[in-house]
């Protein structure tokens, strides 16, 4: 029985397969299969098809097309065809193809992966293609992705504006009467805009408006099941609004709603958010083993993903201070390292995405970093041909600045205090009263911060860092005297300049940057401190050290 089942679909396929070839009608071969939904591999054997067809036609327009729309129906494979589409895209030498093929690459690493770093890689190179495209749904389309990746670094006005664009554009779905393709596009990027607007505004605490928003998509993604899950995000909105009013019958009920189709889509990033959200409700009912169940569930995403979002990261505070209430040790070092973890991740996707955005997106910003990387780059060669003559006497100068700096830099008081806090040395302060286990820890958990490389955030304080140990100032005060050998800002110092040095040293990118560029990148507010900390540590100033590296690998 089955093989004759199987016989009669390939009987079905071959004959829909003839029927089409003679027809080369790849609107046709389209509708074939528009009733699939996403992820429902059955579609792609209808796609193979379609992109059979275009094959022989040479016809790269349709055959990338043909390759988005595999992508689509594909669960193991979208990177794959993404890959594909831009091949075809390239091939059709059309500007608006190729845009649209890396804004689909991009789509695929961000709603399929969440990797926001290599998403947004895409979305900018889309961007080159299509910032002057007079396809304008192409454009919005473009313009709407960067919006999303504005909004996950907290721009929340300049996004809120992006996505207010987008909104009046894909507004033009209501003056369409059948539900074509076009129109179905556009009502879906209208339902996702006022989503959008709406998260922008709860960040911004404009829950009035945030709410009129909500309505709004309940009312214009109802009785419509071409829109059911962009209405579960509506239920997700509404579920927020209702938590923030402590309406908590209502905020879960309208999260389990929501969740049927945010887990349907397979969206890890809200359903995150919704069971944070639901964890803290059973808790503040005195429900706490629901509470920390669904609170649990993050961490359960964080592992198999890697992905964070800024709004859960209190559900690991949570987590540690019932395992403080319990006693429970193993579980609590767990979650502490899980943070750590956590904020490593996120703090590289902020960093990296933010410098991306601006420079990638932000005209005024790119125009100004190439006209200063072009100045500096000619003060540079400048200063290299000057002082090539005389670098055995500036050697012989700075091997001696260097034995001095060395010999006084631990014991130097008036080291520039670039965590801008009060300088709570307690070094004096005897450790009797700390416990050997205490302190084993507190060094276990220092140990594992140096290698998530926490120093490198900007304006870290020694209460700060305390508290993320769960100790006190003077306790971490004492614990670095003794055992790193300086006080608090001399220790954080130390390993900002140590990093710099590496990367200075590995990595060709970082030798092009500005001296205010790499300041920065290591957690210091200035250039002047870091320059000044930088000559103490190493012995020649930043600028000196990088035409060092130059000269070594010209050599």
């Amino acid at each position: 029985m089955k093989n004759i089942f199987r016989l009669s679909k390939i009987s079905f396929i071959l004959l829909f397969s003839c029927i089409f070839f003679k027809a080369t009608d790849f609107g046709k071969l389209r509708s074939s299969y528009d009733n699939f939904a996403e992820n429902d591999e059955r579609g792609l054997e209808f796609v193979r098809l379609y992109i059979q067809q275009a094959k022989v036609e040479s016809n790269f327009k349709e055959l990338s097309q043909a390759y988005r729309d595999a992508t689509s129906f594909s669960k193991g494979k979208k990177l794959i065809f993404a890959d594909s589409i831009i091949w075809a895209a390239q091939q059709s030498k059309d500007p608006d193809v190729i845009g649209n093929a890396y804004l689909t690459k991009g789509s695929v690493y961000y709603f399929t992966y969440r990797k926001y770093q290599k998403a947004l890689d895409e979305y900018l190179i889309a961007w080159e293609y299509l910032k002057n495209s007079k396809n304008s749904y192409l454009y919005y389309k473009n313009l709407y992705h960067i919006g999303v990746v504005k909004s996950y670094l907290g721009y929340y006005e300049e996004a809120f504006q992006m996505f207010s664009k987008c909104r009046s554009y894909y507004n033009v779905y209501k003056r369409n009467e059948k539900l074509s393709n076009l129109k179905y596009n556009t009502k879906k990027g209208y339902l996702n805009s006022l989503n959008q607007m709406a998260i922008c505004l709860f960040y911004l605490s404009k829950f009035e408006e945030a709410s009129k928003l909500i309505e709004e998509g309940m009312r214009e993604s109802a009785n419509d099941l071409n829109f059911d899950i962009e209405r579960s995000y509506f239920y997700k909105l509404r579920g927020v609004l209702n938590y923030v009013k402590n309406v908590d019958e209502a905020a879960l009920s309208d999260f389990n709603v929501a969740l049927i189709g945010i887990e349907k889509k397979q969206d890890f990033t809200n359903a995150s958010l919704i069971y944070f959200l639901k964890g803290k409700i059973f808790l503040r009912n005195g429900q706490a083993k629901e509470g920390y169940a669904h609170l649990k569930k993050i961490d359960s995403i964080f592992v198999q993903h890697k992905f964070v979002l800024p709004a859960v990261r209190e559900a690991y505070d949570l987590l540690i201070q019932n395992c403080q209430m319990t006693k429970n040790t193993t579980d609590e070092l767990y979650y502490t390292k899980q943070l750590l973890s956590f904020d490593k991740i996120l703090s590289t996707d902020f960093k990296y995405l933010s410098g991306k955005i601006f420079k990638g997106y932000d005209t005024e910003d790119l125009i100004h970093s190439k006209e200063k990387l072009e100045s500096s780059s000619q003060i540079a060669y400048i200063i290299a041909g000057s002082t090539i003559m005389l670098c055995i006497v500036f050697s012989i100068m700075k091997y001696y600045q260097l034995t001095y700096k060395r010999r006084n830099i631990l014991t130097d008081k008036k080291v520039v205090d670039e965590t801008s806090i009060e300088d709570n040395d307690k070094s004096s302060q005897k450790l009797s009263k700390i416990t050997d286990k205490v302190i084993n820890t507190i060094l276990s958990k220092l140990q594992v911060m140096e290698q998530n490389e926490f120093y490198l955030e900007k304006g870290l304080t020694q209460n700060q860092l305390a508290k993320r140990l769960k100790t006190n100032t003077t306790y971490l005060s004492g614990i670095i005297n003794e055992h790193k050998g300086s006080n608090f800002n001399t220790y954080i110092n130390l390993l900002r300049v140590e990093y710099a040095k590496k990367m200075l040293t590995t990595s060709s990118e970082w030798r092009k940057y500005s001296i205010e560029t790499i300041a920065k990148e290591c957690g210091f507010t200035n250039r002047s401190n870091f320059s000044k900390i930088f000559i103490e540590v190493v012995g020649v100033s930043p600028v000196e050290f990088v035409e060092k590296i130059q000269m070594d690998h010209v050599e």
